[in-house]
């Protein structure tokens, strides 16, 4: 979140990241096997109420244990393989491209039961106000439209919102797949009252913010603060497929 220092409010930058190099976990959170897990992004180091961004992949036999959260609400994206999540007693299973919603207070956990690892994209953000919503699970790619003609994307390019705020309590706005075709690009301007993370699935990227230009594939994040303009390009020769997370900011 924004430091304020002396009544002055200080915003941040840019920030980047990627996925190589995670923890190695046992039993994490009580859970069984092995995972590998790395924080992409502190919330202290973003503007808005973000608690962190991170990465997870569990391996085969291995899961994350069932727990609640008190303090922050979270989603799951699952980038890839398959698993088991149990919320709130019911188990559930999900697939690559799948939204996992676990509002404040849901008990939850989630197991690989197959012989793939299992890849998956986590958010948690402070509450707000209000009672908590119920859990939910939506299956992003199937609500990809064709987006020609939309201001700022290449012909082909396509893009999938999910808004957030019914699931939650706190200041979450929407989350976003945003297919890129070789070639193409897709141009945005943040309003002063939204952040957002970028989060590369897979092609190639170039992601240009403020004064700087971030590259890679599968894995890069970037943090965008508010009132910047960012400009996605696909540089590989295959479609690229990027997350999106937006947050407002008070």
């Amino acid at each position: 979140m924004a430091t304020v220092v002396r009544g002055e409010r200080r915003p941040f930058g840019p920030i980047s990241n990627d996925t190589s190099g995670p923890a190695t976990t046992h039993r994490q959170v009580g859970g069984e096997g092995v995972c590998r897990w790395k924080m992409l992004m502190n919330g202290m180091h973003l503007e808005g109420e973000w608690n962190c961004v991170e990465y997870v992949v569990v391996e085969p036999g291995g899961s994350v244990g069932e727990h609640v959260h008190l303090r922050t609400e979270e989603i799951y994206y699952i980038v890839s393989g398959r698993a088991v999540v149990t919320m709130d007693g019911e188990e559930i299973e999900v697939r690559a491209g799948d939204l996992v919603t676990t509002p404040i207070g849901s008990a939850h956990s989630i197991a690989n039961r197959g012989d793939e690892d299992m890849h998956f994209f986590v958010t948690e953000v402070f509450p707000g106000e209000g009672p908590a919503a119920r859990p939910a699970l939506l299956h992003v790619p199937d609500l990809l439209p064709a987006a020609a003609g939309r201001p700022g994307a290449a012909p082909g390019a396509r893009i999938a919102a999910v808004d957030l705020t019914p699931y939650f309590t706190g200041s979450w706005r929407r989350f976003r797949l945003l297919e890129v075709p070789a070639g193409g690009r897709v141009e945005e301007s943040l309003p002063a009252d939204l952040a957002i993370v970028l989060h590369v699935l897979d092609g190639q990227a170039s992601i240009a913010t403020g004064t700087e230009e971030y590259t890679g594939g599968a894995g890069l994040s970037v943090a965008v603060p508010p009132a910047y303009r960012h400009l996605l390009v696909n540089t590989g020769d295959r479609p690229l497929r990027v997350i999106s997370t937006e947050v407002a900011v008070a």
